[in-house]
């Protein structure tokens, strides 16, 4: 941020402090918006003895009174202003109370004191203060680096679905500025928000944005056959996360030809809609999440769009980029004219490890990270773990899955093996039993079973709870989720994976659905050689590659299935196997061995002390 604008930012932290506590945040956002819209114009549109002869009315009469008036004959003079004030503030006369008046004045005169050096600064402070408007507003690390992936003098059409306050479009309208060619490109966007869309139109009108319809309704609202198709040269949707919808909407609109998304997930709703409105030329840059690119419930769309060439790139980009939530996030690029050189390839880029700090709560990418993404996407260049062409049939191989890490990580290391062999094919992987709290709390009646979760494992041990014990509801459980010995057990939940193995003696235990049972067929491999594996950096990583879910990491057990490991004769496995089984077993001992050499040394010299400590 510049130093002119933390002072701006500083200067509307000093307005809406007259405002806490009589109005919540929204309100007083909204009210600020307006009064310094209203002092903006003021300046722009009326003469010096004009302003003066305001300022003057400003001292002494109501400022309430007075605001309410110029509102309104603004709306009545410009009719592109016709409800936008009154649709942020209905009417400054509802807030007619002395401390409301004295804010206000108080307001005015703080914008009347400071010194900007022109009108631009003072809509600048504007721009600034729409970004405070609630939760809304692209991440300025995503929109910069959007916009510089596209050649914004080639595009004469440009939307935005989900737009937002229009952040977007306005940084690209400044960039055209700076090059002198604002009246190049037209503008569209729609937003479902009533006072995002209203906030949205004042800052097109301030910033004197030419060619501009911007509409207020939902993106997923269900379109017919015989509608007139919008079509656009370039398109970015910034789209709500893990949005539940209405899929029956989406019967007889043409814009789902890919495939109907599941109720619980309307991301390839939106996604399919920028794609419906780009043109025979166009490019789209939208944002996802990871759950976005691997989720089984909506392969036959990934499919479907794959296998049509129309996804250019694919870029993970750091957490924590919005300050609401800490989620990673991904940009998908689609392009209707892939370069020749890119048919039937997909980039990939991994930029998760180039994040910068730039508060408390978030995150940005560093300049490090940018350059190199540009530099990858302009150029085709490949990294090794950061950046990589795939050709589509190998994603195909892949089930369609298009999470960077498998490509960039995963697929690397399998082939630094000689030979290998899918997990599914050696060993059965099963998710543990979900249970509600009523459930669990009834199943603690004669309890039979211990109920193992992801606290009782730790460091590679399993710890049997005697507080969790449950009976089984099913005579199945007994199968599918009972523990065996040489039963290998992973977190299938959380930031951390945890592994353990079930050796004998062994207690009777159902394992939780935060946990999955990898049970090895030992005909076919060795336990002992498959939980080292698993344990080591390239096992973890290569695990890491599978893992989906954007606040909570998830380990899906059909996806774990899929995981490429080392494959080695049988005769040699067993035999590293046998020598691992007794390392461990003796580090184990040793390692028991010290713990209780420990406790009893602890003993001796605190009773010398005379301490008597039993525990």
């Amino acid at each position: 941020m510049s130093d002119r604008n933390a002072e701006l930012n500083k200067l509307i932290w000093v307005c809406l402090d007259e405002l806490r506590g009589t109005y919540t945040t929204e309100q007083s956002v909204c009210m600020l918006l307006v009064v310094s819209s209203i002092y903006y114009l003021n300046e722009h549109e009326l003469s010096p003895e004009q302003k003066l002869q305001w300022f003057r009315v400003n001292q002494e009469n109501s400022i309430v009174e007075l605001l309410d008036t110029r509102m309104k004959q603004l709306e009545n003079d410009n009719k592109k202003l016709k409800g936008i004030f009154t649709g942020l503030v209905t009417s400054f006369r509802y807030f007619s109370n002395s401390a409301t008046n004295r804010a206000l004045k108080t307001i005015i005169n703080n914008l009347g004191s400071f010194q900007f050096n022109n009108q631009d600064e003072l809509l600048q402070l504007i721009n600034l203060l729409a970004l405070r408007f609630g939760d809304v507003g692209t991440p300025e690390a995503i929109t910069n680096l959007t916009l510089d992936l596209v050649r914004l003098e080639n595009i004469h059409s440009f939307a935005d679905y989900c737009s937002g306050t229009s952040s977007v479009y306005l940084e690209v309208f400044r960039r055209l500025k700076a090059m002198g060619k604002v009246d190049l490109t037209s503008y569209y966007g729609e937003e479902i928000n009533v006072l995002s869309y209203l906030i949205s139109k004042l800052l097109v009108l301030l910033n004197r944005v030419p060619n501009f319809n911007i509409v207020n309704k939902d993106v997923l609202d269900r379109i017919s056959r015989d509608e007139e198709q919008k079509t656009f040269d370039f398109i970015f949707s910034d789209v709500p996360f893990g949005v539940t919808w209405n899929y029956e909407n989406a019967l007889n609109d043409p814009r789902y030809e890919h495939g109907i998304p599941p109720k619980s997930s309307a991301d390839w709703a939106f996604y399919q809609n920028v794609l419906y409105h780009l043109n025979d030329n166009g490019k789209a840059i939208v944002v996802g999440t990871k759950g976005t690119l691997v989720r089984g419930s909506e392969v036959n769309i990934r499919q479907s769009i794959i296998d049509k060439d129309l996804i250019e790139a694919i870029i993970t980009l750091p957490e924590n980029l919005y300050s609401k939530t800490n989620i990673s996030t991904e940009l998908i690029i689609f392009n209707k004219r892939k370069p020749q050189n890119r048919l039937g390839k997909v980039l990939f880029i991994d930029a998760s490890e180039y994040s910068s700090r730039i508060n408390r709560n978030q995150h940005a990418i560093t300049e490090e990270g940018l350059s190199k993404i540009n530099h990858a996407y302009w150029n085709g260049t490949e990294e090794d773990r950061f950046c990589r062409l795939i050709d589509v049939e190998k994603i195909k191989s892949y089930n369609y899955s298009l999470n960077s890490k498998e490509y960039l990580d995963f697929d690397i290391l399998k082939n630094s093996f000689e030979h290998t062999v899918k997990l599914g094919e050696i060993a059965e992987v099963r998710r543990g039993v979900q249970l509600s709290k009523e459930e669990y709390e009834d199943l603690m009646v004669s309890a039979t079973h211990y109920f193992l979760n992801i606290k009782d494992i730790e460091n590679g041990r399993i710890t049997y709870d005697e507080e969790s014990k449950i009976t089984y509801k099913k005579k199945d459980w007994l199968v599918k989720f009972a523990i065996q010995p040489m039963d290998i057990l992973i977190t299938s939940k959380g930031s951390m994976i945890k592994f353990a193995m079930v050796k004998n003696p062994f207690n009777e235990a159902f394992i939780s659905g935060n946990l999955s049972i990898i049970r090895v067929n030992p005909k076919q491999y060795n336990a002992y050689v498959l939980y080292e594996f698993l344990q080591s950096e390239v096992g973890r990583r290569m695990i890491d590659g599978l893992q989906t879910g954007t606040t909570i990491k998830l380990i899906n057990p059909s996806r774990l299935e899929q995981l490429e490991i080392p494959l080695y004769p049988m005769e040699f496995m067993n035999e590293v196997g046998e020598k691992l089984k007794q390392n461990k077993q003796e580090y184990e001992e040793k390692i028991k061995e010290t713990e209780n050499k420990f406790v009893m040394q602890k003993r001796t010299l605190l009773k010398q002390l005379g301490i008597n400590d039993k525990a």
